[in-house]
């Protein structure tokens, strides 16, 4: 009976595309048959098994009902197969009774109506080309499990499922030379079909090797397809769901190759547990939000396609290909029960809509803890926006589970300062950071005024751009593993979380070596306000400055009374903004205000060194400065050298004796009258202290402490006021600028009121009126007790225990000129005055031994004029003569002057040193020529009237050689202009013009040897040590302190004494020469004596005009370099200060050296 009349109008709809009729069709035997499709199956053994589970389904009433359907039936082999595979059918097929639950029953229909057509299909395709077909299985979320009673039959597919109103389609190619059922889209796979067709009256049926699978819903879809293996990587479990569940899908993903376009890290953040939002929104950037599946046959140009996600597909169908959005539509059509998957080439995600922000990236990167750290205090900002840059400082989770305790508490302020610490703005690269950089953080301290904290970077070895061999620090913690550039953030791994800087004084306490000053600090009530002062820079000691600063002016500064002064020195060391070593080093600013109120100076030199000098204090004091850049959350500490006294701390030799607890020696004073010295003014006017000290500003005091006086009578010692002011003048030691100056090595200071270490000789207050009153300095061979000891200079004769004395300790003070101060002692030194034969004797003994030199140098001259009469005399040449003569003479003239100055300097050079020192010492020191003479043995000894007499003995040959072959070419000279003279001899006009004439050359070679004469005399005079070794030394620091230019100082002044002197010497000798001469005799037939006579004569005679030049040019050549501009300075400045009267001084020993030196001059030219 034929039912194709009981067929629903609905299922009758369902034809077959235009495109299934679009193909060539393969004629095969038809068996032709009034059978039904059910008559069909069940005449066929090779369907006994369909035909059960079709009972099993309960299907065969739907089937009956069925009219021009085709029925793709598996054979039993294929059931078979099946059934091994499914245990669903393997329990369907061993089942004997019929009832079956309906959700089983489902299960089994949807399948197998996925066989079956509701129309014939006229032949299979002989071609390559692929057929689409649409079957009666209508997909629907499965049923309910619970066993329930099947509907009345006959079941028929209900539309509206999972795909609309759409049945699910399958595909029919033709490959191998057979047909095959349930490809896919490029006719691969699938069953083939292995029997002949067969015509029903109601229907087709084509017999198929295998059982067709009804495609899965998507997420199982897209599981199986191996091109898709990255996204089933990195679907989440909400996506699983959506795949699943959701009806009427049309879905675009990319193939994995369209995934390897993103950067590595874009792909690590979107395979971590973090980005499953991000993940669903790229996946609704290519789910389309139209109701309805599209297949890729619905596909026009100029398709729009709209996505959940917002964003618009565009569609380009062309021969080529289609194009979705760019992308190639690389394999359309993947069916699914609930909707149908494209594959394209490439991402469709629009730009600039998937943010990957450095909060995803940290997550991804194992910093998760970090992440959340920053969320809780309201730090999300800073990782959640791509338009900011930051180079992020991140510790991973595995190095915040290693410090537990080293963050504040979650969500606390404390924290969020942290945290901001570890953000710099900008893209900070390896190959941009400098070894010691600052670089800004986000992190803003209110003691810097809401100014941006800054972080130390520290770079060791590699090359800048090279930033895997580089070992990079921030803040001390080093870098973990590489770097993480992404567009708007660079993530640099650390070891460790940082901690931002504290407060200056809690920063500088772990360092040991600045512990003294930290300790000045906590001692004064400045602790609480400097630590919070904003913006500062402090500038911290050494504990060895302490040290150098001498134990009195540290125990001063230190005692309970001077607490102000300890607080103005501390405040002196802070500076009133922030400066880091950049703008210290590189800098041009050269003065800082302090907190104290004053200024510091800072000095650039040329190796690089820097050096910061007080306001005031100390003068000459600088300390070195190291640039340290210690932050702070005020600012910055750096190191220096030693301490710095400003100018409002005032340090005089009371206060230091008081720190010296030298309470006896300070009522000494007092009672001796200089108490005016203990407060560091200038001795009362009228007193006999004021003109006894003209000039003298400053003093360096030997402080005996009390335990010094204990051996004395105090009542006899106080009584006796002459002896009371002899032993403070014993202990009292003028100081200059220069004595007391410090000394710089290696940056380091020495702050003693004198320079112990260049140990020598210094002039005490009693030193003008004692050959003892000089001190000197030694060093201890045992440094157990001390390290100096001090004594009376030449003391002799005594025990010695009231001669000496170990220094203890001392402290520079800051009044006057800022140098002197207190030297402790351990001892009294008592004035010594020797015996008188000690004192008389060894000045009449050098005396008589110079006048018994003298004596038996004459004598000896005699007896050699009475041997030989013929021997010649100098006598001046004749015109003729002279032309005849001239080599022979000139050779004759500069012997004689040679041998003639060497006598002059033998016999001379203690009178001219005596002169030379009374011309350049300071008002007051010697009484006279006699005083100078005692003073020098006293000091130096026998040998100390010969100091400076090698420079003249090295340069007198060249000199007076010189000077008499001058005076001799002088002489021709002016006998060549004369030519039409009327006499032979020169008058004294024209002899003293050649005399003048001979210094001209003469002063090239005397200026430079007077010069070291002169510094080698002076030397060792008054508070003056030994500076010079010899004449070589002497000219090797002219030379480095002022070049030739230093060495001939004082040549205008020499020139000026030589001129006027020697005219006046040569004409004084030769008239001497010519009143002794016979009438009618011959100058040259003179005897010895009148040749001793002439040349005394002229000795006296140049001294008489060179003494106020020689004055001057004594002055000028010992002076200090800038003491004087010239010549008529000097003379400008003698007048003013010490009178016309100074011009003279010297005159006594010059007067005395002229006759008994330049007779010898003659004498010596005479043989």
């Amino acid at each position: 009976m034929r039912l194709c009349n009981c067929v629903p109008l609905s299922l009758l709809a369902l034809s077959l595309s235009t495109t299934a009729f679009q193909v060539s069709w393969q004629s095969h035997p038809t068996a032709q048959s009034d059978d039904t499709l059910l008559e069909i199956l069940s005449r066929d053994n090779d369907y006994s098994r369909l035909i059960t589970l079709l009972q099993r389904a309960r299907l065969i009433p739907t089937l009956n009902k069925l009219n021009g359907s085709t029925f793709f039936a598996p054979t039993n082999d294929a059931v078979e197969r099946h059934a091994d595979k499914s245990p669903l059918w393997q329990s369907l097929l061993s089942k004997t009774h019929s009832l079956v639950p309906d959700n089983v029953q489902e299960q089994l229909r949807q399948q197998l109506f996925y066989h079956l057509l509701n129309y014939s299909l006229p032949e299979l395709p002989e071609d390559s080309s692929t057929l689409t077909l649409q079957t009666l299985h209508f997909p629907h979320l499965p049923a309910d499990s619970s066993p329930r009673e099947p509907p009345s039959s006959p079941w028929f597919p209900i539309p509206h499922g999972l795909l609309g109103d759409q049945p699910q389609r399958l595909r029919l190619a033709s490959r191998d030379g057979s047909t095959w059922v349930g490809v896919d889209a490029s006719g691969n796979g699938g069953a083939e079909i292995v029997k002949e067709r067969a015509e029903a009256i109601n229907g087709i049926v084509y017999g198929i090797a295998e059982v067709l699978e009804p495609p899965s819903d998507l997420t199982t879809v897209v599981g199986g397809l191996d091109s898709l293996s990255y996204f089933q990587k990195v679907q989440t479990p909400e996506i699983e769901g959506f795949l699943e569940s959701t009806p009427e899908l049309t879905i675009f993903l990319p193939l994995d190759s369209a995934w390897e376009s993103l950067d590595p890290l874009e792909r690590l953040y979107l395979e971590s547990d973090f980005a499953a939002d991000d993940l669903r929104r790229i996946l609704d950037m290519h789910v389309v939000s139209e109701p309805g599946v599209r297949w890729s046959d619905s596909f026009q140009s100029s398709t729009e396609l709209t996505t959940r996600y917002g964003s618009t597909l565009d569609v380009t169908v062309s021969p080529e290909g289609t194009i979705i959005s760019g992308a190639k539509l690389v394999h359309p059509d993947v069916y699914a029960s609930n909707g149908v998957l494209h594959l394209v080439s490439s991402l469709l995600v629009p730009a600039g809509t998937l943010q990957l922000t450095p909060e995803k990236y940290l997550l991804a990167l194992n910093c998760s803890s970090f992440v959340s750290l920053l969320h809780s205090v309201d730090l999300a900002h800073l990782i959640n926006s791509t338009d900011n840059q930051y180079t992020i400082l991140a510790p991973k989770d595995d190095v915040l589970s290693l410090f537990p305790y080293a963050l504040p508490a979650s969500g606390s302020p404390d924290l969020k300062r942290v945290l901001e610490y570890h953000f710099l703005p900008g893209l900070w690269k390896p190959s941009k950071l400098d070894d010691r950089m600052l670089l800004e953080t986000e992190l803003r301290e209110l003691g810097l005024d809401d100014g941006r904290q800054v972080m130390l970077v520290e770079v060791h070895d590699g090359e800048k751009n090279d930033a895997g061999a580089r070992h990079i620090t921030f803040a001390g913690a080093g870098m973990i593993g590489e770097h993480v550039e992404i567009d708007s953030a660079i993530i640099y791994f650390i070891s460790r979380p940082l901690d931002p800087p504290v407060d200056p004084l809690q920063t500088a306490l772990p360092s040991l070596d600045l512990s003294s000053f930290l300790a000045a600090v906590f001692s004064t009530s400045l602790a609480d306000v400097i630590k919070r002062m904003p913006r500062t820079t402090f500038l911290i000691p050494h504990n060895s400055a302490f040290k150098r600063l001498g134990l009195l002016v540290s125990d001063h500064l230190l005692a309970a009374s001077s607490k102000q002064d300890l607080e103005h020195v501390i405040l002196h060391h802070i500076i009133d903004d922030v400066e880091y070593s950049k703008s210290l080093v590189n800098g041009s600013q050269r003065t800082f205000a302090t907190l104290e109120g004053s200024d510091l100076q800072l000095e650039r030199t040329e190796d690089g060194s820097i050096v910061i000098s007080a306001s005031g204090g100390w003068a000459g004091m600088k300390s070195a400065l190291y640039p340290q850049n210690t932050l702070t959350d005020t600012g910055v500490i750096h190191e220096v050298s030693d301490l710095m006294i400003p100018r409002t701390v005032e340090l005089n030799i009371g206060k230091l004796m008081k720190a010296g607890k030298a309470t006896t020696m300070t009522n000494v004073m007092t009672k001796a009258g200089f108490d005016w010295i203990l407060h560091g003014s200038s001795p009362p006017e009228g007193s006999e202290w004021a003109d006894r000290v003209l000039g003298v500003k400053t003093w360096t005091l030997l402080c005996p402490t009390d335990d010094a006086f204990k051996e004395y009578n105090l009542t006899q010692l106080l009584e006796d006021l002459d002896g009371l002011r002899a032993i403070v003048s014993q202990h009292l030691i003028p100081t200059s600028a220069t004595s007391g100056s410090v000394s710089m090595m290696d940056g380091l200071n020495n702050s003693r009121p004198l320079p112990l270490d260049q140990l020598g000789s210094h002039s005490t207050l009693l030193s003008p009126t004692s050959a003892y009153g000089d001190i000197v300095f030694k060093e201890m061979e045992d440094k157990s007790t001390a390290e100096y000891m001090v004594g009376i200079k030449n003391a002799r004769g005594t025990d010695g225990k009231a001669d000496w004395a170990r220094v203890l300790s001392w402290g520079r003070t800051t009044t006057g000129s800022g140098t002197g101060g207190v030297i402790q002692i351990d001892r009294l030194l008592v004035p010594y005055h020797p015996s008188w034969w000690i004192e008389y004797g060894p000045p009449s003994v050098v005396g008589a031994i110079g006048v018994l030199i003298i004596c038996l140098f004459f004598y000896g001259v005699r007896i050699s004029w009475n041997r030989d009469q013929t021997e010649a005399t100098y006598e001046p040449s004749s015109e003729g003569e002279t032309a005849k003569n001239s080599v022979a003479e000139n050779v004759k003239a500069f012997v004689a002057g040679g041998f003639g100055g060497v006598s002059a300097v033998l016999v001379g050079h203690p009178f001219d040193l005596t002169k030379t020192r009374l011309q350049t010492a300071a008002p007051g020191q010697y009484k006279g020529a006699i005083d100078v003479v005692r003073q020098t043995l006293a000091r130096d000894g026998i040998t100390g009237l010969y100091r400076g007499m090698v420079p003249p003995l090295l340069g007198v040959t060249p000199i007076f050689a010189v000077s008499f072959w001058a005076y001799d070419t002088s002489k021709q000279l002016i006998f060549a202009l004369t030519p039409n003279r009327s006499s032979e001899r020169l008058s004294t006009i024209e002899l003293a013009t050649a005399g003048f004439l001979s210094a001209v050359p003469t002063t090239l070679v005397t200026a430079p040897v007077e010069r070291a004469k002169v510094l080698l005399q002076v030397q060792g005079q008054g508070a003056s040590g030994t500076q010079y070794k010899g004449v070589f030394d002497v000219m090797k620091h002219l030379y480095k302190e002022g070049g030739m230019r230093s060495i001939f100082r004082g040549t205008g002044a020499t020139l000026a004494r030589d001129g006027p002197g020697s005219a006046a010497y040569f004409a004084a000798y030769e008239v001497t020469k010519m009143a002794l001469t016979p009438t009618g005799s011959s100058s040259s037939e003179l005897n010895l004596n009148a040749i001793i006579l002439a040349g005394g004569t002229a000795g006296v005679a140049m001294w008489s005009l060179a003494i106020p030049p020689d004055v001057l040019k004594s002055r000028l050549q010992s002076a200090p370099s800038g003491t004087y501009s010239g010549f008529f300075d000097c003379l400008r400045k003698t007048v003013a200060q010490d009178g016309l009267a100074a011009l003279w001084k010297g005159f006594g020993p010059a007067m005395a050296r002229a006759f008994p030196a330049n007779a010898a001059t003659f004498v010596g030219d005479f043989f």
